[in-house]
């Protein structure tokens, strides 16, 4: 049987009812806080962090095959592939990535840039700051 609500006013939410809405609004607070919209035009957009975070976690996986393709970071961010594709174009453009050809018909993998490892550990560090009990004690 699934959480309840008891009949009366205002509604009294089960306490598992109520965990599961504390998480889903400090999860959409956290998202906005962490990945801001652009407040400049040389700031990137909230997509082109995800994407260059995603990167960065493949690389830094510890399994032996890693790869961030364009199908990969779409399905780990939900999002469409011309969405990723015009957020990677932008992070190349930029000098955040670059995309590492393989000379089979693998689709290219993209790879972090001295820029893009700069940037993402600066905005990683950055989203730590939101994070109650960041970093943890020594």
């Amino acid at each position: 049987m699934g959480p309840r609500v008891v009949d009366s006013d205002p509604p009294q939410w089960d306490q598992s009812l109520r965990e599961v809405g504390l998480v889903a609004l400090q999860a959409a607070v956290l998202t906005r806080r962490i990945f801001l919209p652009r407040a400049r035009r040389e700031d990137l957009a909230p997509e082109q962090w995800q994407v260059l975070l995603a990167i960065a976690l493949t690389d830094t996986a510890p399994y032996e095959h890693a790869t961030a393709s364009v199908e990969s970071i779409a399905i780990q961010l939900s999002l469409d592939w011309d969405r990723v594709h015009e957020s990677l174009f932008g992070l190349a453009a930029d000098g955040f990535v670059v995309a590492e050809e393989d000379l089979q018909d693998d689709p290219p993998r993209f790879l972090l840039s001295a820029r893009g490892w700069d940037a993402a550990g600066a905005y990683t560090e950055r989203a730590g700051r939101f994070l109650p009990g960041w970093p943890p004690a020594p």
